[in-house]
Formats: C-alpha cells, sequence, structure tokens
C-alpha cells in the first residue's frame, strides 16, 4: 500500500511536471512586460513561538518564459532575485513595500554554454562584492557572476560527484568564513568547498542526516548566527487536502565541517501555514530588531495548476 502511495504520489508530479499535458496554452514566449502580483494570505501566527506568517504573494504573467523558479537571493534592501528552470531570472522589489516592481531577463552564462546552462536549481551570494554564483542541474556545474551578472567563470564537477542527472546542485550556501556548503536532491551526503569552488580544488564530504524520512533539500542559506536553514520538501499521497502533492519544511543546523555530520532539526513545518506548493527557493534577510526576514518561492514546473508564490516569514532566533 505504501508503495502504491508513492507511487501515485511520483505520477501525479510527473503531471505537473509535463509540459505537454499541462504547459500554459495561448502564452507568449517573449519576456514579460507585465507581471501581476496578489497578495493572497496576510500577516498570521503559525502556531510556533519563533515564527511569525508576515504574507503571500501570487506572481503571475502570460509568458512561456516566467515560471519555474528555483534559486532566490536576497540583494540590496528591499531586492530580490529568483533563478528559473529555463534560463532565466526575476528581478523584484518586495511585495510588501511601497510600489513593488518586478523584471525579467536572461541569465547570461559562459560563451559557448548557453544550452547546458539553463536549468538553474541554487544560487548565492557575496554580499560584500555582489558577485553570486549559480548551481545547475543536469551538468553539475556552478557558474560565477559578476554584481552586473556578467559570467565571470564556470566549473564542472561532473567527475567529482555521482548524482543523478536530477539530483544536482539542489543546495549551496556561501558561508560568512568563505566556505562553500553544497547538497544534492537526495542522498546522505554533501560537499564543502574551503573557498570560491570556480578556483578552488577538491571538495570535501560531509554526511547528511536528514531531519524528517522522505524529505529532500530544495535550497540552503546561512543565518545571521551562523547555522544554516534548510528548505526541504517531500512528495504527499495526492488528496483533495494535498494538492499540488507537495509537503514542506523548514530545519536548522549547525554549519558542517569537512568529515562530519549535517543534521539539521525541523524548526517549522509549512503544509498547514502556507499554501500548498512546490517551494524551492530560499533567501533570508536580518532585520533590525534582531529578528530574520525568510522569503520562498515556487517552482510552478510551468503547469496551469501550480502557481508562482512569494511568501515572507519572520523568524526570531531567541525565542
Amino acid at each position: 500500500m505504501a508503495r502504491s502511495k508513492r507511487l501515485l504520489a511520483a505520477c501525479g508530479v510527473a503531471l505537473l511536471c509535463a509540459p505537454g499535458t499541462w504547459l500554459r496554452s495561448e502564452v507568449v514566449a517573449a519576456l514579460p512586460t507585465d507581471i501581476a502580483v496578489e497578495r493572497i494570505q496576510p500577516a498570521g501566527p503559525t502556531g510556533q513561538p519563533a515564527w511569525q506568517v508576515a504574507g503571500v504573494w501570487h506572481y503571475e504573467a502570460e509568458s512561456l518564459r516566467f515560471g519555474g523558479f528555483s534559486a532566490l537571493l536576497a540583494l540590496g534592501p528591499g531586492k530580490l532575485r529568483a533563478f528559473s528552470d529555463r534560463g532565466y531570472r526575476i528581478t523584484l522589489t518586495e511585495p510588501d513595500g511601497p510600489a513593488p516592481t518586478q523584471s525579467m531577463n536572461r541569465q547570461l552564462v559562459e560563451r559557448g554554454r548557453e544550452y547546458d546552462l539553463t536549468d538553474a536549481e541554487s544560487a548565492t551570494r557575496d554580499p560584500d562584492s555582489g558577485t553570486y554564483w549559480i548551481g545547475y542541474e543536469q551538468v553539475h556545474a556552478i557558474q560565477r557572476s559578476t554584481i552586473a551578472s556578467s559570467p565571470d567563470g564556470v566549473r564542472d564537477l561532473g567527475a567529482v560527484v555521482d548524482w543523478a542527472d536530477n539530483s544536482g546542485i539542489e543546495a549551496m550556501a556561501r558561508l560568512a568564513d568563505g566556505r562553500f556548503v553544497i547538497l544534492p536532491e537526495g542522498g546522505d551526503g554533501g560537499l564543502i568547498f574551503r573557498r570560491d569552488p570556480v578556483e578552488s580544488g577538491a571538495p570535501a564530504p560531509f554526511r547528511f542526516v536528514t531531519p524528517a524520512p522522505g524529505y529532500v533539500a530544495t535550497d540552503m542559506t546561512e543565518l545571521p548566527d551562523g547555522r544554516l536553514l534548510l528548505l526541504m520538501r517531500r512528495l504527499a499521497f495526492p488528496s483533495r487536502s494535498a494538492w499540488p502533492p507537495f509537503s514542506t519544511l523548514l530545519a536548522i543546523g549547525a554549519a558542517p565541517v569537512k568529515g562530519g555530520t549535517f543534521a539539521p532539526e525541523t524548526t517549522l513545518r509549512l503544509d498547514a501555514v502556507l499554501p500548498r506548493e512546490n517551494y524551492e527557493g530560499l533567501a533570508v534577510r536580518p532585520r533590525p530588531d534582531g529578528r530574520v526576514d525568510v522569503w520562498l518561492i515556487s517552482d510552478d514546473n510551468f503547469s496551469v495548476i501550480q502557481r508562482t508564490l512569494l511568501a515572507r516569514l519572520v523568524f526570531d532566533p531567541r525565542a
């Protein structure tokens, strides 16, 4: 029975991800110039003292280029950037600020890599220089980009890892001390680079212990106190109360060290807190009061029955 449920859940996700079946109809291929945003959930409690919901917004555009956002960065004050499965990025101002704006562009990549550096799954940033790194699925590559989004080097990890094509660099975080931590989607291990992975040598492995069976990493970032915040997803059994069929949680743990174990603990289950969706992007921004804004973005799989949602939670690490 359990096997049948897993198979049904997997089939449900396969249908969501099959653009020939569920792709939006009668939409244009050009980049959207009009992206609508609507607040669909107000601020409210989560049932956990350390966490509050600040709001959820739905983004929508009539374009084949819009959607599939799988990685998220916090840029300057009040600004976010998300990267898609098809090689595009959206830069937006936080929707609860005055006069929110949003625009999309092609993400530039190294010349000759335009057809394989497309499926962005993770991103991390150096807040001092503005340099950022994108992790790509399928090819297991990391590209470095300047603050102006010009490509500035790429590193292929295909000879280093034995991950499946669709279980690539799903979560990546640059730590304040300059190290990079990487997790694939699934598996029981990850990689640590002592510095910029585009420049440095062989990574060191660490062991990963999931805080909840069946959940896999979809994004990761460092909190101001040095711990790692991990976004995780599990395929849920499809039902009226579980559709789209994804279950999501947030976990927190001390950053791993070479040869060590990363064993984060669940801090918040999101299924009863946010609209159910395929959340894949995570970013944080410290607040002056010591709390932390936690932003999540969902990957709609370019499906007519899923949505691009941006959610803001507020986390108090002292609670």
